[in-house]
């Protein structure tokens, strides 16, 4: 499989999450001017390049067959728990116990870290991120938003670091997929009864970080 396309299909699947979070915003028509998109992808560009640069220290220490093997794995695990986290049992419960829980576990970490909380809250519940409920998502709305969905960019940046990828070139990619994913996403939602099938595709990004990891085992 080659570099480049490979980097282009892990930057798509770590940045569907924008895909959704975009409709969501256009089934409720929320609007995102072009400089907060601009935001979104400056931090999804910062969390990326700070997490290669670290990523890359670590591969001094590995031999590159044992770097290309732990990024693998890697991209694997992170396929994995995305896939967990879409169907286990706990993300469908009803119990009253359960969500009284969350809600406690959720409340205190916004009283210890308020902006970590946030960022989680919004990961739930994009509308979050429209803190005044103005309708519009600026300034640090969009800030938290962009970290919010450059979490998942944290294990797959450091995965591409052991390929040897350039930490500038991955985190340029990543950036602008991420913004225009998310722009796509609330033009999609605005045209809510044409895209319902999509929401049927969630599976679709974990299979494939699943299925580029293994490759990459292998080659």
């Amino acid at each position: 499989m080659s570099g480049w396309f490979s980097l282009l299909l892990v930057s798509l699947a770590i940045s569907m999450d924008s895909v959704s979070v975009g409709m969501t915003y256009g089934l409720r028509n929320m609007r995102m001017p072009f400089l907060s998109l601009v935001v979104v992808a400056g931090c999804s560009f910062s969390v990326v390049y700070a997490v290669m640069t670290v990523g890359s220290t670590l591969t001094f220490w590995l031999s590159p067959e044992w770097g290309k093997r732990v990024g693998a794995a890697v991209l694997v695990g992170l396929g994995l728990f995305t896939l967990w986290r879409l169907f286990s049992p706990r993300a469908d419960s009803t119990s009253q116990d359960d969500d009284h829980r969350q809600k406690e576990a959720e409340q205190a970490l916004v009283s210890q870290f308020r902006a970590f909380g946030l960022i989680i809250q919004i990961l739930r519940d994009p509308s979050r991120a429209d803190a005044d409920r103005s309708g519009h998502i600026m300034g640090w709305e969009a800030v938290m938003l962009g970290l919010a969905l450059s979490l998942d960019a944290f294990g797959a940046g450091i995965s591409l670091a052991f390929f040897g990828y350039p930490p500038l070139s991955v985190a340029l990619c990543i950036a602008v997929m991420s913004a225009a994913l998310l722009a796509l996403g609330i033009a999609l939602g605005r045209r809510a009864g044409q895209t319902r099938w999509l929401s049927r595709l969630t599976w679709l990004p974990p299979i494939l970080l699943i299925c580029i990891g293994l490759a990459k085992s292998i080659t």
